[in-house]
């Protein structure tokens, strides 16, 4: 190869590395599933809070009721879009509408979507799962576990209702907390 050759190559990596060639595409599995119809409000409550764990479809929906008070999105893909334009869920990251939420997927939802201020580590390196993870369970909005360990549909409703009050009030009481340090 030529020198200048070499040159413009290196230039271009330095500057897709730096500079990013765009966003990254979103990867997503089952874009169009939908939820059930008439799945408001209250229904689509009462229908998680049993379950013994919540998909990433449920889980994104319950995030834009807590930002938006609804959910217009007709399916999986539109929430995703939704979300990741609005830089509540991660762009690298592989989205499928019938696998199980993680703490730490969720963790980060409620994070960016709540306007958290992390702690050093956070404010270091930006937000990730396991940071966010952390810093809710510190403050007492999301229960113990692991990054990896799935949500329950108690677990995330109960989360989602800290999140209310932390966006209204910027805190959360202690009669909501997890009562796990």
């Amino acid at each position: 190869m030529r020198s200048g050759t070499i040159l413009w190559l290196a230039m271009w990596a330095a500057a897709t590395w730096l500079g990013g060639c765009g966003e990254p595409p979103l990867r997503i599995s089952g874009p169009d599933a939908v939820l059930p119809k008439d799945d408001g409000s209250p229904g689509f409550l009462d229908r998680i809070s049993s379950a013994p764990d919540v998909s990433e479809n449920d889980a994104m929906r319950a995030v834009l009721m807590l930002l938006d008070g609804e959910d217009a999105a007709e399916n999986f893909q539109q929430r995703v879009r939704t979300l990741a334009d609005r830089k509540i869920v991660d762009r690298t990251w592989r989205h499928d509408a019938d696998r199980s939420v993680t703490k730490g997927k969720l963790a980060y939802m409620i994070y960016q979507a709540c306007g958290v201020p992390g702690g050093v580590m956070l404010q270091l390196t930006g937000p990730s799962q396991r940071y966010c993870l952390r810093e809710l369970q510190y403050r007492g909005m999301i229960g113990a576990g692991a990054v990896t360990s799935r949500v329950s549909g108690m677990e995330l409703v109960a989360s989602m209702g800290r999140a209310d009050e932390y966006r209204q009030t910027g805190e959360v009481p202690d009669v909501l907390k997890t009562g796990e340090d």
